[in-house]
């Protein structure tokens, strides 16, 4: 085989014209009548799951730093105190 110069394949290419394919009405056409996919539908149920998770925990780390706020307050008098009769 006859080693072909890249300048020849270069120019060979600039003389050569495009195909003319147009296919935006096709692919349009069928992007609009297509209904939606059963993966589509999966995904924005699995995201309304982990957007109601996500609300639930929130309201349960809200609760646990109140009450672990009471909790605290009345731990730190016990400490207090036992501080005061050790010394």
């Amino acid at each position: 085989m006859r080693p072909v110069k890249l300048n020849n394949l270069f120019e060979a290419a600039r003389q050569e014209t495009a195909p003319a394919v147009d296919v935006a009405d096709s692919v349009l056409a069928h992007l609009t009548a297509s209904r939606r996919s059963a993966t589509a539908m999966i995904n924005r149920s699995l995201m309304w799951f982990s957007m109601a998770s996500s609300a639930a925990a929130a309201g349960i780390v809200l609760a646990v730093f109140f009450t672990m706020s009471r909790h605290t307050s009345s731990v730190n008098e016990i400490i207090n105190l036992v501080a005061w009769v050790a010394q």
